[in-house]
């Protein structure tokens, strides 16, 4: 985990992070008003869930997580025997574990607080959005941690690339190359300015808070009695250049999994 600081900023989207997008306009509108924010220091985990630390908790529980959402070559479908072991394409016990949902996720971090003491860490548990957008942020205010040039992505984020063009030839994507069509390894490219890694690609994250569309006047937990919604936070290996964003937000139902989709560990420390 790394110690993020705490800190105030402004999140949500500018106007000209989407500036001549017409075609996204309700992306901006979901990513707005932009507020201030106030975020306590708390531990936020370098890399995504893996596959490999994953797996350690499917044994000991006997998880079952089958049916999940996944390309298949030309469309998303829901394909009842997909899973985490098999997203729809080959992976390394190293990439980000992808088709578990918000509630799947909630399972893991229940089991892993139980192998944790009382007293010897903080519990660990999904990031609020706001504390999520603040550490992708990393105290910059561009579109992306490493700034406004898309050129620049190949270096820091796997996302639809050139070589996405073998997925699909008709998808907008960043004219460059980083590698990998789907997951790669978490780690395999360059960090954030505070030591966070595939922040704005390779799986989308999910975050504590229930979806709703546009910001509130409280930004710091969207928390509601009733919440069938979830917001991921984040970029995958299929998102397109418009959507490689630290405002970008997107939301699913608690159940469901996607082979974009993984999630990340925050740690609340000790006031």
């Amino acid at each position: 985990m790394v110690v993020i600081p705490a800190g105030e900023y402004m999140m949500g989207a500018r106007e000209e992070d989407l500036e001549g997008e017409k075609n996204y306009a309700s992306m901006y509108r979901d990513e707005t008003s932009r507020h201030p924010v106030s975020v306590k220091s708390f531990g936020f985990a370098k890399f995504d869930v893996t596959r490999k630390q994953f797996s350690i908790f499917s044994n000991e529980t006997a998880f079952d997580g089958r049916g999940c959402t996944t390309y298949n070559g030309r469309w998303w479908v829901f394909d009842s025997h997909a899973d985490w072991k098999n997203p729809g394409f080959s992976q390394s016990d190293d990439d980000p574990v992808v088709c578990v949902s918000w509630a799947d996720a909630q399972k893991f971090i229940v089991w892993l607080n139980s192998k944790t003491p009382d007293g010897k860490a903080g519990k660990h548990r999904l990031p609020t959005e706001a504390k999520w957008e603040y550490a992708a942020r990393a105290g910059t205010v561009a579109r992306t941690y490493w700034g406004d040039k898309r050129s620049e992505q190949c270096a820091y984020e796997n996302t639809r690339d050139v070589s996405a063009r073998d997925l699909d030839p008709t998808a907008p994507y960043v004219d460059c190359k980083d590698g990998y069509i789907e997951t790669s390894p978490v780690g395999s490219f360059r960090p954030n300015p505070w030591g966070l890694y595939d922040m704005l690609g390779n799986a989308y994250q999910w975050v504590f808070d229930c979806s709703q569309f546009t910001y509130s006047t409280d930004p710091e937990d969207f928390h509601f009695p009733d919440c069938s919604m979830k917001t991921a936070r984040g970029g995958s290996w299929a998102t397109i250049p418009i959507g490689v964003r630290a405002a970008n937000r997107i939301a699913y139902k608690t159940e469901a999994r996607r082979s974009t989709i993984g999630f990340r560990l925050a740690v609340d420390l000790s006031r």
